[in-house]
């Protein structure tokens, strides 16, 4: 069932704007991740339930596969951005960040390597994955569009769905993920940074929205499209009252 139907994330944040007229940037940032939460909250319950069993290893394999081509992309996109980032502070973050991602991407290959699988050679990601990820995260105008995007809308997402799954990992998968998080906890930290230092206009803090407001819709049909990968190879049922991801 379907709670809220209809809320996106710039409908949220614009009602809670509404109440705090006049928002200092770091009282925008929190007005943001309360849209995001509030339009997470909107999403269907089976939409909003991770796995709800532990996976199979070809479900594994799937899963890790996902998440470790989705960090080799980040450190990539990253890497790029800084010849195009001016601001020192963002500069020094972002290139730390770049390190953090490789990282994610060798924990996650080390797991696979565990399973036998030893590069993504083979593996081809479904197009609503590439569009969110090798062509929407990239893009951006500046270091605050390109933050608002993936640091802030996608790593609270990613975040949120690791914790979530993390129930369901076996012992090796989850001593991963438990090294991964912290560093994903100083991603969403500069973003709050990068935001509060330059989203300081009523026409910055527009086109935050609107990163924001397309990231998530790019995010939600990436997972649909897990979804149907999922089923397509039979390893899950789309008609099971919680589909894997969501």
């Amino acid at each position: 069932m379907r709670r809220n139907e209809g809320t996106s994330v710039t409908e949220a944040v614009r009602t809670s704007a509404a109440r705090r007229p006049g928002a200092t940037a770091n009282e925008f940032y929190d007005q943001l991740v309360a849209g995001l939460e509030a339009a997470r909250a909107a999403l269907p319950d089976d939409e909003a339930t991770f796995f709800n069993r532990p996976m199979s290893d070809a479900e594994l394999i799937e899963w890790l596969c996902f998440q470790a081509y989705y960090e080799k992309r980040a450190a990539e996109f990253i890497g790029r951005w800084l010849a195009d980032t001016p601001e020192d502070d963002a500069f020094a973050l972002l290139a730390r960040q770049v390190r953090d991602e490789a990282r994610h991407y060798q924990l996650l290959m080390r797991a696979l390597d565990r399973r036998g699988v030893r590069s993504l050679d083979g593996w081809r990601p479904e197009p609503e994955w590439e569009e969110w990820i090798d062509h929407w995260y990239p893009s951006g105008a500046d270091t605050l569009e390109r933050v608002a995007a993936h640091n802030v809308t996608g790593e609270i997402g990613a975040a949120g769905a690791m914790v979530a799954v993390r129930p369901r990992l076996p012992a090796d998968v989850a001593a991963a993920i438990d090294k991964i998080l912290p560093d994903e906890q100083f991603h969403m930290r500069l973003g709050r940074t990068v935001l509060a230092r330059y989203c300081v206009t009523d026409e910055a803090r527009e086109r935050v929205l609107y990163r924001a407001q397309r990231t998530f819709e790019l995010e939600q049909a990436g997972r649909a499209a897990y979804n149907r990968r999922m089923a397509r190879l039979g390893l899950t049922d789309l008609d099971a009252a919680t589909p894997p991801l969501a």
